[in-house]
């Protein structure tokens, strides 16, 4: 009976100085960025949109835990057949949620996207993409 080999095991990804020249950027360039005006404005604009929608969602989401939990007689309202007010708040937790992705992709796009690209390439051209 012939015994199988094991296969060989994969291969790790590029460590630190051995991908590509955009992935080589210093610890020092990135750590400098961080006080660059424009990646000040960019992280404002993200914290902009992520946080009052975050607390938006969460504050929507608890009401409807707190109703399911404690107001049981008016989330078990009859709409229509057997959908009752909980079963809408449910489904509406998932439409949130969707809306909320694609109001935050437009938002990327519109926002957040170019800024990025600027803040990347200057941090490239101050590394000098070499990583040293």
């Amino acid at each position: 009976m012939a015994t199988q080999r094991p296969p060989e095991p994969p291969t790790p990804p590029p460590g630190p100085g051995e991908g590509s020249p955009e992935e080589q950027l210093s610890e020092a360039a990135v750590i400098a960025m961080h006080s660059d005006p424009r990646f000040q404005t960019l992280k404002k604009s993200l914290y902009s949109f992520i946080f009052p929608m975050s607390l938006a969602f969460m504050a929507w989401y608890l009401l409807y835990v707190f109703m399911t939990a404690f107001a049981r007689d008016l989330m078990s309202t009859q709409l229509f057949g057997n959908v009752n007010l909980a079963l809408v708040f449910g489904v509406l937790q998932f439409v949130t949620t969707f809306g909320i992705a694609i109001l935050y992709s437009s938002y990327s796009r519109k926002r957040l996207d170019t800024a990025a690209a600027v803040v990347r390439e200057a941090l490239e051209n101050r590394d000098g993409g070499t990583g040293k």
